[in-house]
């Protein structure tokens, strides 16, 4: 059986909607990963590629999770859309979009190196890993993987040096590209060029996971609390939502107007 998050992928496809599959599927995809229970996408930031999108929920059965409207008026603000729903077997299936992802920097580089990989449209390697630097130690072995598999064993020794998360994979890398590695400002590399014991250069590396665990705690936390009364008015929403079974297309309406106020604080 297919994965179904590839199959939902190329539904908002062919409904029109412009999208990348990202994060945890799109480890999937580069093999690095079997499965992931839930799905991510990057979307354009038009209405055309939302409605489509949210057409395509709506013909699911799907619902609002928390988080903000699927429109580019909220997504322009770096905040995220979040839904849920069972497929006929029962398997709960989850879709969660952004149009501004985290440390992604340049937008249009994201569209431009995106890549076809199993007819599938996917965020490019470079992407993947600034995405996968999150709050949690698991997502930094995945990060080690595209590393070694993209810039190791592909021959891109700046992508190799600057995420490699292993020391002997990385040592590799140092002795394999000496040049590059007197370039490189990561204090790991460093390390290894000035023949710094091995447990040096794990803790550099821990301690840069650390900062960027940090970074991304830090992110959520101003995130949670510049919603501030939001939460518990979706809840509330939520329950009502559920008790009435409304429909997505009306709880997305109802959304609209209950978050207007995140946009009027962030203007």
């Amino acid at each position: 059986m297919e994965n179904p998050y590839f199959s939902l992928h190329r539904e908002f496809k062919e409904a029109g909607a412009e999208v990348l599959l990202s994060s945890g599927q799109a480890c999937v995809v580069f093999g690095i990963a079997t499965f992931s229970k839930d799905g991510d996408w990057i979307i354009r930031e038009t209405t055309r590629s939302c409605d489509a999108a949210l057409n395509v929920l709506a013909g699911h059965g799907a619902n609002y999770r928390l988080g903000v409207p699927l429109h580019p008026d909220w997504l322009s603000l770096g905040l995220t859309s979040h839904f849920e729903f069972l497929l006929p077997n029962g398997f709960r299936m989850r879709a969660d979009f952004c149009s501004r992802p985290p440390r992604v920097p340049n937008l249009d580089r994201l569209w431009t190196c995106s890549v076809k990989a199993e007819t599938l449209d996917v965020v490019d390697v470079e992407s993947l890993i600034l995405l996968k630097q999150t709050r949690r130690l698991r997502d930094y072995p995945m990060i080690g993987s595209l590393a070694e598999i993209a810039g190791l064993e592909g021959n891109m020794p700046e992508l190799a040096l600057r995420y490699l998360q292993d020391y002997v994979l990385l040592e590799q890398a140092v002795q394999r590209w000496p040049g590059k590695a007197a370039e490189c400002d990561r204090e790991a590399v460093r390390l290894l060029l000035c023949r710094a014991s091995r447990s040096a250069v794990v803790a550099a590396i821990a301690v840069e996971q650390d900062e960027q665990m940090q970074a991304d705690q830090a992110r959520i936390d101003a995130m949670r609390a510049d919603m501030g009364d939001f939460v518990n008015a979706f809840g509330s929403r939520r329950t009502t939502w559920r008790r009435d079974g409304t429909p997505l297309m009306a709880q997305h309406d109802q959304l609209l107007n209950l978050a207007a106020p995140l946009r009027r604080t962030a203007l």
